[in-house]
């Protein structure tokens, strides 16, 4: 499935601004590569690392060229740069043949207004957060308007602060921005490419106890073990059931409401998925 709409877009009953706050991966793909669908959730079209410096005209072209068969995710530089503002030109040029943008390196809410002024009211931003600078600014970037969701830059965020590929030294960064997202009342934040495909259910499964809610991926085959990772589990759906089924039959502690609004929250979200 894809959020391009060239796949199985239309045929979800999910509305389109659900699907966005509930997909679970993230395909970033060059525009020059071959391919056709992906059963991930957003297929995004990378003009940032996916496309070598001499090629980037080229790639805008290809992704210009796609949009015309159905509506397309761009992940676009980072705003202010010379690459950037191209990229920018497109989005314009796309109008409401672009569906979403990823927008890499995002510095501050500054870039997301900017970022913002450049596509169609109501088409979704989702800012990556790929420094020390900016996820000190996370909460402001999550509570921008036009920001749908926050992603974390894994690779240049260890790469500016010294950070281990770890995931007790990526832990407090990963809670900065999953806090930055429930307080801004958006969608859990999408984690950093896996590493190896065998990997990619187990490192899900870490994200979403962290409270990410999707992760980006770089190969088809790390999809069905992202999506098993942030897709409640038939035993943890039942055990959610039981809990709102029972009706207690004494006194009942503090604890009793937030288990039954995390059990509400958890087999609405297993609903909704099944329905993408």
């Amino acid at each position: 499935m894809s959020l391009t709409q060239h796949s199985a877009g239309a045929a979800s009953a999910a509305p389109a601004p659900a699907r966005v706050d509930l997909a679970r991966t993230w395909l970033l793909r060059s525009p020059l590569a071959a391919g056709g669908d992906t059963a991930a959730d957003v297929l995004v079209l990378d003009l940032e690392d996916g496309l070598p410096a001499a090629r980037k005209a080229e790639g805008r072209e290809r992704a210009r060229r796609a949009a015309e068969n159905a509506p397309v995710w761009l992940r676009i530089s980072a705003a202010g740069t010379p690459e950037g503002e191209a990229d920018l030109a497109l989005c314009r040029e796309l109008d409401d043949r672009l569906a979403g943008i990823v927008l890499a390196m995002c510095a501050g809410p500054a870039d997301v207004a900017h970022v913002a002024a450049s596509r169609r009211v109501g088409v979704p931003i989702v800012a990556m957060i790929e420094s020390a600078a900016a996820l000190l600014v996370a909460p402001a970037i999550a509570a921008h308007p036009a920001t749908r969701r926050l992603a974390f830059g894994t690779g240049d965020f260890r790469r500016d602060t010294g950070m281990a590929d770890d995931r007790v030294a990526l832990s407090w960064p990963r809670a900065q921005l999953a806090v930055a997202s429930a307080a801004a009342r958006i969608a859990g934040p999408i984690d950093g490419p896996c590493g190896p495909v065998e990997q990619a259910r187990d490192a899900a499964e870490h994200a979403a106890a962290v409270g990410f809610t999707g992760t980006l991926v770089l190969r088809e085959a790390a999809v069905p073990g992202a999506h098993a990772g942030f897709t409640p589990s038939t035993a943890e759906v039942e055990a959610a059931r039981a809990v709102l089924t029972e009706v207690p039959d004494g006194p009942v502690d503090g604890s009793y409401a937030p288990a039954l609004a995390r059990a509400r929250a958890l087999v609405a979200r297993a609903e909704a998925l099944s329905r993408l």
